[in-house]
């Protein structure tokens, strides 16, 4: 069960309008930890831009981005265990699919 749907199952009696705000408070915590967490494994923390405000953001917005943030943890994270390809052979992989 992902975080999302324990904060729903313990959150049933609230009022719809509660519900929401309890659902994208949980949301931004989570958006924070992951980027820190990228931060703390990164090799330069010049590389991942500043914060924005998130109380701007929908709760499709916020869900959006934790999926794009969760993505780029698992891959800092995996980084290690696989052999790293160069752009120039990323570039050259490219090139050989897109004629096919």
């Amino acid at each position: 069960m992902n975080t999302v749907e324990q904060v729903k199952t313990s959150i049933n009696g609230l009022s719809a309008s509660d519900q929401t705000d309890v659902l994208l408070y949980v949301l931004r915590l989570k958006y924070h930890a992951i980027v820190q967490e990228i931060r703390d494994s990164a090799a330069a923390e010049g590389d991942i831009p500043p914060g924005e405000s998130l109380e701007q953001l929908s709760y499709d917005e916020l869900l959006e981005r934790l999926q794009l943030l969760e993505g780029i943890r698992e891959g800092l994270s995996t980084a290690g265990d696989e052999p790293l390809v160069s752009h120039e052979e990323v570039k050259k992989r490219f090139e050989s699919w897109r004629k096919k």
